[in-house]
């Protein structure tokens, strides 16, 4: 696996960068913490993320759940990844 500098910020990362949107409604958790393992397996220690994830429509669907995940199977290596987030989207009516 390739590792580049992330600018000027001294974090050394994959090239390749794991995408979360879909963990919480089209990957369940136990789905996404498959993919989360093979990635990590694999080598990446990238992964993005943010605060309106998963995308999807549904009744089911929670923004944020995505983060959920990610923050669950992240116990005991959270010290190996580096985790992309945005936090700018709203996640419900209102301010």
């Amino acid at each position: 696996m390739n590792i580049r500098s992330l600018g000027k910020t001294g974090l050394k990362v994959t090239s390749l960068c794991l995408g979360t949107m879909t963990f919480g409604n089209q990957a369940d958790k136990k789905a996404s913490f498959e993919i989360l393992d093979k990635s990590y397996e694999a080598g990446i220690n990238f992964i993005d993320s943010a605060n309106v994830y998963p995308i999807g429509r549904g009744s089911h669907v929670v923004a944020g759940a995505t983060e959920s995940i990610i923050g669950e199977w992240l116990q005991g290596k959270r010290d190996k990844l580096v985790l992309a987030t945005k936090c700018f989207g709203a996640m419900g009516q209102g301010r």
